[in-house]
């Protein structure tokens, strides 16, 4: 399966809502994220995730099309659930280029980390992400488990 294809993120929802240390991570956490991954490298499109996150529970996750749309909610705003035919409302958006993101699956970078060093870009509340650090960690090592994964 092609990383950040349908299939992965559908994969990826089965091995977060697997790992018992996210879950215990992420308990207290509320708020969807759109994690948005730049062209780079061998990649020459733009890709946008969807990812529900509440409550150490992966609520699902959607692979947006190029002409689709998001939604940004205010910082601490109630999660608003996945319609189809409606576009995801997000209370983050988490963006960086392919190679970055390729280098945070290989966990050869936090994704924290390249947050702090401005290899990725955050809208939404950072003083509650800098809070899940462990949960962010969580989240990386739920896609270790994910097997036959293609990269571009």
């Amino acid at each position: 399966m092609k990383v950040f294809s349908e299939e992965w993120a559908r994969a990826y929802v089965a091995a977060i809502n697997n790992n018992a240390n996210y879950k215990a991570a992420a308990s207290w956490w509320e708020g969807d994220f759109l994690f948005i991954v730049e062209p780079s490298g061998k990649l020459t499109k733009e890709i946008k995730m969807f990812i529900g996150l509440y409550k150490g529970d992966c609520t699902g996750a959607k692979i947006l099309g190029p002409e689709e749309k998001h939604v940004v909610l205010k910082p601490g705003s109630d999660p608003v659930p996945l319609k189809e035919g409606e576009p995801p409302a997000v209370e983050f958006v988490f963006s960086g280029t392919y190679d970055n993101w390729l280098k945070v699956l290989k966990k050869e970078l936090d994704p924290i980390q390249g947050l702090m060093a401005g290899k990725f870009k955050l809208v939404g509340n950072m003083a509650k992400v800098m809070r899940a650090t462990k949960a962010a960690q969580e989240l990386v090592n739920s896609t270790a488990v994910m097997s036959g994964v293609e990269y571009y």
